[in-house]
Parts: C-alpha cells; structure tokens; sequence
C-alpha cells in the first residue's frame, strides 16, 4: 500500500516541475491586461443599459470589465469601470508627457468633455483647445503614481463639424519641453431654429451697443475664476421637479421675421414668477445685478474655470461675495431683460464658452478617467 501511494504521487511531482519550468514563458506570453475608461459612481436609478447608452459602450463590456456575478444588480454607491468606446488614450505622447487621455475624442457641439494628462514628476502645463485655453487643476502623486493633471475642454454650439486642434505644452524641472498637437473631431449636434416675436420696446434691447457693451461685461467674468473646483457629482437642476424645459441649449434663434442670428446659450425652464431659484452646485456669488438684456442676473464661479449664470429674474437674495452650497437659494424667477414672459434662463460657461447644462445634470464633471495596469 505505501508503495502504491509513492507511485501515485509521481505524475503529480512531475506536473509541478513541468509547470515551475514553464512559469517564466507563461508570465511572459501573457502580460498585464492594460485599463483605460472611465469611472462612473452608481447613482440612484442608474442601470447598466442606461450607462451603456450613455458612455457608448455594452452592457456586456461594463459587465466583463468589473467582472459583475449578476450584471441585473448594481448598488448606489458602486464604482464602475467603464471601457468606454468615448474614452481614448492618445498611443504616442512626447515627453515629458508619460499619458493624454481624452474622455472623448468625438466630443458634439455643445458639449463639455476632460482631458486628463500625466508625468513622471510635477510640470507647469497649457494647453487650448480651439483656441480657447484650457484650465488645469493638479491632482498631484497618489501612491507613487505620476502626477496628474485635468481640465474641461468645451465645444462651441456653432463649431463646425470635423478636426478641431487641442493643443498641449508642458515643460518639466529638467527643462525638458514637450508639445502634443491632437486633432479632436467635433460631431454635429441635434437644434432645431425658434422664431421669437419682440415687442418694440423689448426689441430696443437688442440695440448693437447694449449687447456689446453687456457681452464684453461678462466676458472679462467667464475668464476668471477660482483654481479648485469646488462642486462634488452632477449638477442640480436650478428649479424644482415641477418646472419643465421650454427651450433647449443650442437652438438657433430668429427675431420677428429675420434670418437666424444666433443661438440659444442655455436651457429655459418654464416657470411662473416667483419660483425659487436654487445653486446647483457648491459655488460663489460673482455677479448678482441688474443687466440691460439678461435681466436681475446672478453668476456663480465653481472653480477649475466653470460658471453658471441665472437671467431674467425678479428678486435677487444673494450679494457679491456669497458662498453658497447645493440646494441654497439665490433669487426668484422674473421676467426682466430681453423677456417675453416669466421663465428662468441657466447658463453654464466652461472658460468663455457656452455649453449644455443639463450634460452636467446627467455626468459627473471632470470624468474619472484611468490609464496603467491592473
């Protein structure tokens, strides 16, 4: 009997010392499986169908890719990898870039999207993208990590489909100096043109000198800002459940009987006067003043170059200088300035350019993006 048992523990030795001699060749065949996508924190309501939709991915990606046992059950709270076919790391970057990742390389017009880049030790960085610059916030080393670095990109409303330049410099303590030139294809995007009628009163607001002059007032606002954001998550809407959109972002807008002149810089909600207006997000009160043609006006700056604006109100409860959290209230819908009745006008500006706010309403803002190795 113990003879027998001896033998029969041969083949299995032999197995072991077949497998340690292989060991090195089977480590070698088959090295670490890269990972680059986007982290997405479950919210409530959220399925793995819808996120599909969302990022532009499968179900089944997302499924293998968090290797999920039941892909019918995710929890609120969850972090989920998404290999999404809308994130895209940028295979030759110079040095002392060590990774650009984009977490859309076919961002629509209207939409905002993050560029994500790294290095092997702290850089000062630029960086523009159709020629609008970009703001960057540093992320700094984590666990030995590069470091890291992000910021929102934004596509115009009337930026014309096909190549677009984002252009990145960085230059590191060794004076090494890297340029990265990528050409970003703008999608077109879905607007339909709304012909608005103007009393000749309210008409005398769209005088060249008063839109200039209110224009050139914002814009000094839109390039300034606080270097850190300061929201967490999505966006709140402004207004309660109860009020609805009545004009979209990006509508093309016709006055009386003219041609189409310009396009729509936010989302209306059609709501009656008085309604509460509330910050969607952690900011502070920048602007909080009558204007000609947008109205009683408050602008909130969010940080990392990320503004949101509120017009035509009636009453205003905030003043300059304001810290104000999610939820907080800033004024009442009105129907002051260029009007044709009581709403609210949100307007959310990345740097100087004028993107959809309810994109922000429904992704988390900068995208999580990841490069490396499992």
């Amino acid at each position: 009997m113990r003879l027998l048992r001896r033998w029969s523990l041969a083949p299995l030795l032999a197995v072991l010392l077949i497998l340690s001699l292989l060991s090195p060749v089977l480590a070698q065949a088959a090295p670490p499986v890269p990972v680059t996508g986007i982290i997405h924190v479950v919210d409530l309501g959220d399925t793995l169908g819808e996120l599909a939709v969302r990022y532009g991915t499968s179900t089944e990606a997302i499924t293998s890719a968090n290797s999920l046992p039941n892909p019918d059950i995710i929890h609120v709270g969850d972090k989920l990898l998404i290999p999404s076919l809308l994130s895209d790391a940028v295979s030759s970057v110079p040095e002392p870039f060590s990774a650009i990742l984009l977490s859309s390389p076919t961002p629509a017009q209207g939409q905002a999207w993050t560029v994500r880049v790294e290095a092997r030790e702290p850089i000062t960085l630029s960086g523009t993208f159709d020629g609008h610059a970009l703001h960057w916030v540093a992320e700094g080393a984590i666990g030995g990590l590069p470091r890291a670095y992000w910021a929102l990109a934004a596509v115009h409303a009337l930026t014309s489909p096909g190549p677009h330049p984002l252009v990145l410099e960085a230059t590191d303590g060794r004076g090494i100096r890297g340029t990265a030139d990528i050409d970003i294809s703008v999608q077109a995007g879905t607007f339909g043109t709304t012909r608005i009628y103007l009393s000749a009163s309210t008409s005398e607001l769209l005088a060249p000198q008063l839109v200039q002059s209110e224009a050139a007032k914002l814009a000094a606002i839109w390039v300034q800002g606080g270097v850190d954001p300061q929201w967490e998550g999505r966006f709140a809407r402004p207004l309660r459940p109860m009020w609805g959109v009545s004009s979209e972002f990006g509508q093309r807008r016709a006055y009386n009987d003219g041609p189409a002149t310009s396009y729509h810089a936010g989302v209306d909600f059609a709501a009656k006067q008085g309604a509460l207006v509330l910050a969607p997000a952690a900011g502070r009160v920048v602007l909080a003043e009558p204007l000609n043609v947008r109205g009683n006006a408050v602008i909130l700056d969010h940080g990392a170059g990320v503004h949101t604006g509120y017009w035509h109100l009636w009453q205003i409860f905030v003043t300059d200088g304001d810290e104000v959290q999610k939820g907080d209230v800033l004024a009442r819908v009105g129907n002051t300035g260029l009007s044709t009745g009581a709403h609210l006008h949100w307007e959310l500006r990345v740097g100087d350019v004028a993107v959809d706010p309810l994109q922000w309403t429904q992704e988390v803002m900068p995208r999580t993006l990841l490069t490396g190795t499992e």
